[in-house]
């Protein structure tokens, strides 16, 4: 089949317009290859992303305290942030994420650490090891090179880099560590082991769930009720908009206790103007940490959100509320369906209200027990330990990552 002359001219101008657009970066891609010529390799030090730079967050948190908790000292832990930022522990190191002393760190380190897509500036070298932590875990949300045509040419482009790149993954179920192989342009080895981030969610977290309460300001008295909602392509907040008050009167009747009513925007839109009709509602969104707010949390409520699938471990109850089911759908697809979810699915309010006053604790046990043997999950909460320890036996000079677990 001749393809036509459009999409020749198509195909052959978008590596020739990224290239260009590519050349305001060409200083610090110069400066890292040069530190990564000459710099040598610290065999302990570890350099930490998250969300790009945003804070200290989901897996690579877990693992840097894992890390402390078992080798206290032994290794130099370095967090690359756009900000400096007060809540990080004294034996993590802050840099400037995006600068020059960043570009230093990550050319002098044995292991970069990521939850997204790594620095294009600094190229990996031979003996250096990146563990990629990706940051949706588990997510009916069909992602990466499964949805490659919605995807921009630029960051299609760097993720086949990225997973080129990258020398380790991990996966707590089966329907993930497929999704891996096969749409992260990923070939090499996948650790079968908790999500380390899940800890809190499994073990329980006392500590975490009276602090962000103490933060929100939510009485002693009362349950919180957290609605995560993910981003729509468009950004608008249309979607969120229904009748708050009645669903926190129908938890009430159903659980026989007040509730705070919280919302938790995307980062993707935190920043965003808040609508009328959140104003007078706990805003979480700032609340970096997600599954600090998880553990505080009684009821959760969502759409398509992976937040849910980290909720599930915690064994409350949530509701998923999903009116724009069938744009969203033919926007993304999924891996399962809504109704797979171990959670009640709802599509407009009266659904939403009755689900909640008709909600069973045995049903929804039962409902995460079959979900979970669907996608082969095991999480015993100890995930970041289990990283952890790869690490350390890696922290050797000329050791490979198959030498210690093997191809995976």
């Amino acid at each position: 089949m001749v393809m036509p002359l459009t999409e020749v001219i198509k195909n052959t101008a978008k590596p020739i317009w990224f290239s260009i657009k590519d050349i305001p970066e060409a200083p610090k891609r110069l400066d890292g290859v040069r530190l990564s010529r000459k710099a040598e390799i610290d065999y302990r030090k570890v350099v930490l992303i998250c969300n790009m730079g945003r804070g200290y967050l989901c897996n690579p948190k877990y693992i840097s305290e894992a890390l402390n908790r078992l080798y206290p000292g032994k290794f130099d832990l370095v967090l690359l942030l756009n900000e400096p930022q007060d809540d990080i522990p004294s034996y993590v190191r802050q840099v400037a994420y995006g600068s020059h002393q960043a570009r230093y760190e990550l050319s002098t380190a044995r292991f970069w650490i990521d939850n997204c897509r790594r620095s294009k500036y600094v190229p990996k070298r031979k003996d250096q090891i990146y563990i990629q932590t990706w940051h949706a875990y588990l997510s009916p949300k069909r992602v990466e090179g499964d949805v490659a045509e919605h995807l921009p040419y630029e960051y299609v482009r760097d993720a086949k880099r990225d997973g080129n790149d990258t020398d380790l993954m991990f996966a707590d179920n089966r329907l993930y560590e497929d999704v891996y192989r096969r749409a992260f342009w990923y070939s090499g080895p996948i650790v079968r082991c908790g999500n380390p981030r899940n800890r809190p969610l499994v073990l329980g977290d006392d500590i975490a769930r009276r602090k962000v309460r103490n933060i929100l300001g939510i009485p002693e008295d009362e349950l919180l009720c957290v609605y995560a909602p993910t981003f729509r392509r468009n950004e608008e907040m249309d979607a969120y908009r229904f009748n708050y008050d009645a669903l926190i009167h129908a938890l009430s009747e159903r659980f026989g206790r007040k509730f705070t009513f919280a919302y938790r925007l995307h980062p993707n839109i935190a920043k965003l103007h808040r609508p009328d009709f959140l104003q007078k509602y706990t805003d979480a969104s700032f609340y970096k940490d997600a599954q600090e707010l998880l553990s505080a949390t009684d009821v959760l409520l969502t759409d398509y959100s992976s937040i849910m699938e980290d909720f599930m471990l915690t064994g409350r109850p949530g509701f998923i509320y999903a009116p724009d089911v069938a744009s969203y759908s033919d926007d993304r697809g999924f891996y399962y369906s809504l109704q797979d979810r171990p959670f009640p699915v709802a599509q407009n309010e009266e659904e939403l209200l009755s689900e909640i006053l008709r909600y069973s604790e045995d049903e929804h046990k039962r409902d995460v027990e079959r979900f979970s043997k669907m996608i082969g999950l095991e999480d015993d909460g100890r995930g970041d330990e289990a990283i952890a320890k790869i690490i350390n036996s890696l922290a050797i000079p000329g050791v490979t990552v198959e030498e210690v677990i093997g191809r995976g």
